[in-house]
């Protein structure tokens, strides 16, 4: 199935992006360590990041159903951009909470980004169109941390920044370029009845729940695990962006493969499944010390935001057509607002124990993502049973409600 223009260009402008990301994003921790922040500082900055996020996801819902998508990704782009300039001067945590909050505050385009593509994909290839957007971010991430690395070691830490914001102003061009949305697909949109609609359906509410809880764990250990290669493994800038690289080639490669079993197998029972194998390499990572074994774990550890590049897919299988703007700004407000403290905490746990966050993070992932695999599953074991019962309609119905939500 030939894949559109517009899925190809949110493509290229997120491997821009991730490449931009990616130079500074492994060795930003260990920079805020180097300007003198604490750790429980450090949590502090990605706390504030993720509040900026959770700030912006209702505003950006609104913004996606009422104006034209293509601008409000752009403007927001645009906005983010010069984020790294506020990293690059910072000297303690302050400046560095600044500009993150700019960054994640330039999220509010990101309703309106998945709502495009969502009326941009081939009809029943969700996972794929989502898998084809991230497998570009997380290319973009798979050499740059060794770039920043270099830059880093040759220049100082804080010239990557500058590279960073060149890369960013680039993918926001590409972003400049993104065709009109169908007409068809506009046509068909009914809309998810707002916010208060949303709420009243159990499926959806219990979908954002569970998913919300692995997000918590995950950004409660993400600002942890470059630290605690150099805390515990004594590992330098250089090898720590390298290892940054592996992560982000195992989720690239992941993503792949989790899209594709999205269309064949259901959002949320893919996605549940990939946070199982997540949660086995998040417990290696923190017990077995080896070289080798840290290698592999790294690896599978970039399949948690393989998993999130394509859980939006599971807005459209619940929803169908009524997957708006809103929609997806409710789902991504509900994983920002748990996720606000999770820095901060395993920021704060670290400090008296460096491997807990890694275990309290495991265990919070294995019940969510068990309960995900338990409700696709149900979902698909419904569908059966109305197709028994009810001459294939109930089913063909659901069939066609997953097909067309193409998110």
């Amino acid at each position: 199935m030939p894949i559109p223009l517009a899925i190809k260009l949110l493509a290229a402008g997120m491997f821009l992006w991730g490449f931009g990301y990616g130079l500074h994003a492994y060795m930003f921790p260990v920079h805020l360590r180097s300007i003198g922040c604490t750790p429980s500082q450090v949590g502090l900055v990605f706390s504030v990041s993720m509040a900026a996020t959770a700030a912006s996801c209702i505003p950006g819902g609104w913004l996606a159903d009422r104006y034209d998508r293509r601008k409000v990704i752009l403007l927001t782009w645009l906005a983010g951009a010069p984020a790294p300039i506020l990293y690059y001067f910072a000297r303690d945590y302050r400046m560095a909470a600044l500009g993150i909050a700019l960054y994640s505050g330039s999220l509010l385009g990101y309703p309106a980004l998945n709502a495009y593509a969502a009326s941009s994909a081939a009809r029943g290839a969700a996972g794929s169109a989502f898998g084809v957007i991230n497998v570009g971010f997380a290319a973009g991430m798979i050499v740059s941390p060794l770039v920043g690395g270099y830059v880093a070691d040759a220049w100082g830490a804080e010239n990557v920044f500058l590279l960073s914001f060149v890369f960013f102003l680039a993918a926001s061009c590409v972003m400049a370029n993104l065709p009109p949305e169908r007409e068809q697909a506009q046509a068909e949109q009914r809309g998810s009845g707002g916010y208060s609609g949303l709420l009243r359906d159990r499926a959806f509410v219990w979908f954002i729940i569970l998913y919300s809880v692995c997000a918590f764990a995950y950004y409660m250990i993400q600002p942890l695990i470059s630290q605690y290669l150099s805390d515990v493994r004594s590992s330098n800038m250089q090898t720590i962006s390298a290892l940054g690289t592996l992560m982000s080639l195992g989720q690239a490669l992941i993503t792949a493969a989790v899209a594709r079993a999205v269309d064949r197998r259901g959002a949320l029972v893919a996605v549940g499944a990939n946070l199982l194998v997540f949660v086995a390499s998040l417990i290696c990572f923190a017990a077995v010390a080896s070289q080798a074994v840290t290698f592999v774990c790294l690896f599978l550890l970039g399949g948690f935001m393989a998993g999130q590049g394509v859980v939006y897919a599971g807005v459209g299988e619940i929803l169908g057509e009524r997957a708006d703007g809103r929609a997806f700004a409710l789902f991504s407000l509900a994983m920002s607002t748990v996720s606000v403290f999770g820095p901060y905490l395993g920021g704060a746990i670290y400090a008296r124990s460096p491997s807990a966050p890694f275990y309290l993070a495991a265990g919070l992932v294995a019940i969510g993502g068990s309960l995900l695999v338990k409700e696709g599953l149900a979902i698909r074991s419904r569908a059966r049973a109305c197709d028994d019962e009810g001459g294939g309609q109930w089913a063909e119905k659901f069939r066609e409600r997953r097909d067309s939500a193409t998110v």
